[in-house]
């Protein structure tokens, strides 16, 4: 077990744990990216939420 550090936090963290439990069960094993994450799970599901509120249309008034 090779504990990365997270580059927005700081936290130490797994790879391999982040990369199967982020694993689609639809795709092939070859088509996964084969780069270990930078991010632990926290700031990548930070990110992800922040992305999608920046997605959003705002209501018409």
């Amino acid at each position: 077990m090779a504990e990365k550090k997270c580059i927005m936090c700081g936290r130490l963290f797994d790879p391999d744990h982040v990369i199967e439990s982020n694993k689609n069960p639809y795709l092939e094993e070859e088509d996964l990216p084969k780069k270990t994450p930078s991010f632990c799970q926290l700031c990548e599901a930070k990110i992800r939420h922040e992305a999608d509120d920046a997605k959003k249309v705002p209501k018409p008034m």
